[in-house]
């Protein structure tokens, strides 16, 4: 009986801790599937033969031929890349260093340190500064304040203007003698957000800018182009031409697959009796018949075409490097390197190209510096970090020969889903009758190869040149920036003339705009909300229960909100309205359809009480 006891209790006890194994194996196989998953990554320090630090150098990383990610190592040579299980072709390059090349297998966290060897008799493909032109070493104060809770000024406008601190906790540190980015504060007017409202201003308290510069962009068609799928179709050249089938104005699809088109470039406007558009796809040629004003909606049209996925992104910085722009250029030259790092890091799978042209005036040491597209990203930034300011003299620069230089020789993507021109100044152009008729050529030129203008006013700039620069904005479907006073870096920045505008640090805006211009449906894959950023809105200022449904969405669309609301517009991803609605009572429901549209992400917006209120919404 005891044999017996003592057999049944081994077999219990054996049969007990085999299960317990079992659990400890399922535990460990569970863990090691975790960390094989979630895990594996490539990561390391890029530096020289010499252990210095290779900041802001190219990682890209094949499989086979394929590039499956591209980043930059951060200010001290680290990265750090999350990939799946598998073997890597991974290349390093930095200007100025022999290209590395390293065949990795991943099988969990692989670290490493990589040593470029430098090119010997190694000169930059840039003329650096001339000893007697270099400044002396940066001083600066060693703390600015930033406090921005709401600012009201007296505007003519029907509205208050109102900044809005967007994130002042973000700001970096000041150490003296050294600029960091993450300090120069600024805002953003896209007059295409605010369509009427920029048609109001432009007409009376801008009005008088108009007879200046001979320049006000009237007649809006927007012409949306997508496939039979729904997909926006990106880069497709769009003309707009009159009755007798001259072409007036042309220009390329953006991201979401829209094209803007312009019959009036200057006073007196100029109508179209039967405007038509012509879409040219590869070698075919299509015709709009009966074109829509913008204000009687948009016109779409379905192309016969797969979805194509576009990689290249070009951005080019073009600096207003007079002497007028010292109390300011050492901080944007780091925030447009920060910019640099951000936007390449935050999108791997795409191909970044950056170029760069510096300008002064006539007469001075230069008139132009450029640099051209690269993807060795550290050349820009070495480009860059070269610049500083000097010259000038008297206020206008010359704006017009910097934006000739930068549309026609620096070598744009032949095909790109964003080409963007971030037009840094605090002057405007020399005011000719030759240069006016150079400046509308200019943004017509632009609009042609599809680069969206985007400037960003300095200290200095005053209103005609904040006019002039809105309609550069508007004429090659770009945005208007501008410093602030927020940071209490600089000279007096002006007020712009709107109604309200959020006040962001610098680099984060530059960064939201590639982000928005750049930002496409992946061909064949259901589109997430979480794709891109998250509408300027604070939870915690909701005082009222709206809703937005279905989302996802094939096309219809139902609103509904608990208070009366003046105003309810849907507009895409860069916040361009396309439709609005007037006269919304509370908790009825609004009912439109979205279905002409390309897919995508779309944004329901309102303001209720000098609140903003955004959903954003996909459209499948």
């Amino acid at each position: 009986m005891n044999r017996l006891k003592s057999r049944l209790y081994k077999s219990v006890l054996k049969q007990n801790i085999m299960k317990d194994l079992k659990h400890i194996y399922i535990f460990i196989f569970l863990n090691l599937l975790s960390f094989s998953i979630f895990s594996q990554s490539i990561s390391g320090n890029m530096n020289s033969e010499h252990s210095m630090a290779l900041g802001y150098g190219n990682v890209n990383i094949y499989k086979g031929k394929k590039m499956v990610a591209s980043v930059l190592t951060d200010a001290e040579g680290n990265f750090n890349v999350q990939l799946d299980t598998g073997s890597y072709k991974v290349v390093f390059q930095y200007e100025g260093h022999e290209e590395l090349v390293k065949n990795i297998h991943v099988m969990g966290n692989e670290k490493g340190n990589f040593a470029l060897n430098h090119k010997e008799d190694y000169i930059a493909p840039f003329e650096l500064e001339s000893k007697k032109d270099i400044p002396p070493p940066d001083i600066y104060e060693e703390s600015h304040s930033f406090s921005v809770v709401e600012s009201k000024i007296d505007h003519s406008h029907k509205s208050t203007r109102r900044a809005t601190e967007k994130s002042a906790s973000s700001l970096v540190d000041i150490s003296k003698g050294h600029t960091k980015p993450g300090r120069l504060t600024a805002g953003e007017i896209n007059d295409f957000t605010k369509w009427e409202m920029w048609k109001d201003i432009a007409a009376n308290e801008l009005s008088k800018y108009q007879q200046k510069w001979d320049m006000f962009f009237t007649d809006r068609y927007t012409v949306q182009i997508k496939n039979e799928n729904g997909y926006p179709m990106v880069d497709v050249l769009v003309q707009l031409v009159n009755e007798s089938n001259k072409v007036f104005y042309e220009s390329r699809t953006d991201n979401t697959g829209k094209a803007e088109l312009w019959g009036g470039l200057s006073l007196p406007n100029q109508k179209f009796i039967k405007p038509s558009a012509v879409v040219h796809y590869q070698e075919d040629i299509f015709t709009i018949k009966r074109l829509k004003n913008f204000k009687d909606g948009i016109n779409t049209f379905t192309l016969d075409a797969n979805c194509k996925p576009i990689s290249d992104v070009d951005i080019a910085f073009v600096v207003d490097a007079t002497g007028s722009m010292g109390d300011e250029i050492n901080y944007l030259k780091a925030e447009l390197n920060d910019v640099i790092y951000k936007a390449k890091n935050e999108h791997p799978k795409l191909t970044f190209n950056f170029g760069n042209v510096f300008y002064r005036d006539h007469g001075d040491d230069y008139l132009t510096r450029r640099h051209d597209f690269t993807t060795v990203l550290s050349s820009s930034i070495g480009f860059i970090t070269a610049q500083h300011a000097s010259g000038g003299g008297d206020y206008e620069e010359a704006v017009d020969v910097a934006l000739n230089e930068a549309l026609d020789s620096l070598k744009w993507s032949q095909e790109a889903r964003a080409r963007i021109l971030f037009l840094i100044l605090d002057a405007p152009p020399h005011n000719t009758p030759e240069i006016r008729q150079k400046l509308k050529a200019i943004a017509q030129k632009a609009a042609a190869k599809g680069v969206r203008i985007v400037p960003l006013a300095a200290s200095g700039i005053k209103k005609d040149t904040e006019y002039l620069m809105r309609c550069f904005a508007l004429g090659t479907n770009g945005s208007y920036a501008f410093l602030t006073n927020h940071s209490g870096i600089g000279n007096t920045h002006i007020e712009p003339s709107t109604d309200e505008y959020e006040v962001e640090l610098l680099n984060d805006l530059l960064v939201r705009i590639i982000e928005t211009y750049s930002f496409m449906p992946e061909c064949d894959r259901a589109i997430t909300i979480g794709e891109v950023q998250d509408p300027e809105m604070n939870d915690s200022l909701i005082e009222l229960d709206w809703n937005v449904w279905p989302n996802p969405t094939q096309g219809d669309l139902s609103i509904k909100v608990s208070e009366d609301i003046d105003e309810i517009f849907i507009a895409d991803i860069t916040g361009k309205i396309l439709k609005r609605f007037t006269d919304i009572k509370k908790n009825r429901a609004l009912k439109t359809n979205i279905a002409q549209y390309a897919r995508g992400i779309y944004l329901v917006t309102f303001t209720h009480r000098e609140k903003k209120y955004v959903k954003k919404i996909v459209l499948q």
